[in-house]
């Protein structure tokens, strides 16, 4: 039997549908299960209705009719999401944007993109570098993530080091607000700072604010050159004296990767066997440029400094076996899935100098209560993804400890709980432990301007004022995790 919140929900999905078009309405429970979980691993919560856009008139009409009635929205991309954002744990519409796909334009003189959300990150980048061009973020789900995924999350990747995260490449957004307020902000200019950084605030809001239906970013010219270097450590902690190394060169890779021993061992096991030898660790860095002399010099320099504690350095000279490495390493999340029974996984970000002991640290507290921690990541800019795996179920409990005492270890030494998979309703109760009381209510307030009666992705990125009442708590993980990360 339908509650009474569900039937409000099915009333303002079919009252959109007559203004969208009864045909983008979906309440076929079997069609709507998928939409009630991302990759996160959280529990599903499939929703009583969905509305699929194809235009952003339709998001305006949504949205309009959503606020009007009273029902909570939960926007969704491609599901590709590891914080648990496009779950809709308070029912309502769920608002799916996939539909809304395509390059818009792409201006080569000015350098600049504008595309919509629902476009797949690789057939961006695909389009802009057939022109000669380049779009610097790469989350590790490339080949199918969408682009408004990407804003909404402030997506990084492994470029992140050099080229920098989704926001700095964003120039402006068409944006709609619940009620249906459509608004553009930002600009196409390279410089501008008329008003408030509206657009800044929008990106990583995590569909808490409005849902984008354009997204205008900056281009530049693509890398004509790249070198890719393979390092192999004793053991995690090298790698990461390294890593540190590196930067104190005053190099500049666009990619610095560590991978811990168990990492190296789920990737051969799987059949992918890019790493030679048995090494505690590894290091996979690369170097880009437009001039190939140059980066074939940067190239050498980051060999003669990786040498000082690795115990082997090899260039991927060839395009096939560098195609081998990031093949295997952009599937490692899934591997590492695959291969235990519970997975929790975590993305962190430290100050670079503290990945040493922060490495220590995990080791310790795995061992301390019988799981393994696993870590890989962009060590370039401290962002790691660790791992609590562990096969035994009597061990459940134990790997959730294991990963709040993880968080307090990053806290510790003055990281971010996280680095680039956003808050969602996995990491929604730990935010206070790295964000003041203070400032928790001023992005309340912030939420409360934007959305005045709170219905756009509720129960997301920001906990409860205190007092109130949640009405479903919040986890940091699922026993499985598969998206890449």
């Amino acid at each position: 039997m339908r509650s009474a919140a569900d039937e409000r929900a099915l009333r303002a999905a079919a009252a959109i549908g007559r203004r969208v078009g009864a045909h983008k309405i979906i309440d076929d429970p079997d069609l709507l299960a998928p939409f009630g979980a991302d990759e996160s691993g959280l529990p599903a919560a499939p929703p009583p209705v969905a509305v699929r856009a194809e235009s952003s008139d339709d998001v305006v009409a949504a949205l309009a009719v959503a606020e009007a009635r009273g029902v909570p929205v939960t926007p969704r991309g491609r599901g590709t999401g590891k914080s648990g954002g496009a779950i809709p744990i308070r029912g309502g519409i769920v608002l799916l944007t996939e539909r809304l796909d395509g390059l818009v334009e792409l201006d080569r003189a000015e350098r600049l993109a504008v595309a919509r959300p629902g476009i797949v990150l690789q057939r961006l980048q695909e389009a802009v570098e057939a022109e000669g061009l380049f779009y610097g973020p790469d989350p590790a789900s490339l080949d199918s993530c969408a682009l408004g995924g990407n804003v909404a999350e402030n997506a990084g990747g492994p470029r992140a080091f050099k080229y920098g995260v989704t926001r700095e490449w964003v120039l402006g957004l068409e944006a709609v607000l619940m009620g249906g307020t459509r608004l553009r902000t930002g600009r196409r200019t390279r410089k501008g700072v008329a008003g408030y950084d509206v657009t800044a605030a929008l990106v990583g809001s995590e569909g808490t604010l409005a849902v984008f239906t354009e997204v205008t970013v900056r281009l530049q010219a693509r890398p004509a050159a790249t070198q890719t270097l393979l390092a192999t450590f004793e053991d995690p902690f090298a790698a990461g004296e390294a890593v540190r190394d590196l930067l104190g060169s005053g190099l500049v890779p666009c990619v610095i990767e560590i991978l811990d021993r168990h990492c190296v061992e789920v990737m051969r096991a799987a059949g992918h066997n890019p790493i030679p030898g048995d090494p505690g660790a590894a290091l996979l860095v690369e170097l880009d440029g437009r001039d190939a002399g140059r980066v074939e010099a940067d190239a050498l320099e980051a060999g003669e400094v990786l040498e000082r504690r690795a115990a082997r350095v090899l260039v991927a000279s060839d395009a096939g076996h560098r195609r081998a490495l990031w093949a295997a390493r952009r599937e490692l999340s899934t591997l590492l899935a695959k291969a235990h029974a519970g997975k929790l996984a975590d993305d962190v970000a430290v100050p670079c100098g503290a990945i040493p002991e922060v490495l220590r640290r995990f080791e310790a507290l795995g061992r301390e209560r019988g799981v393994t921690v696993s870590c890989y990541g962009h060590a370039g800019d401290g962002n790691l993804h660790a791992n609590v795996l562990w096969d035994d179920p009597a061990l459940d409990a134990a790997a959730r400890g294991t990963l709040e005492a993880m968080l307090r270890v990053v806290l510790e030494h003055r990281g971010t709980i996280s680095g680039e998979h956003g808050i969602g309703l996995a990491k929604r109760d730990y935010l206070a432990w790295e964000q003041s009381a203070g400032l928790l209510e001023l992005q309340r307030r912030l939420k409360e301007a934007f959305d005045p009666r709170g219905l756009l992705n509720p129960g997301k990125l920001l906990p409860d004022r205190p007092g109130s009442r949640s009405r479903r708590a919040a986890g940091s993980g699922g026993r499985r995790a598969s998206r890449r990360a």
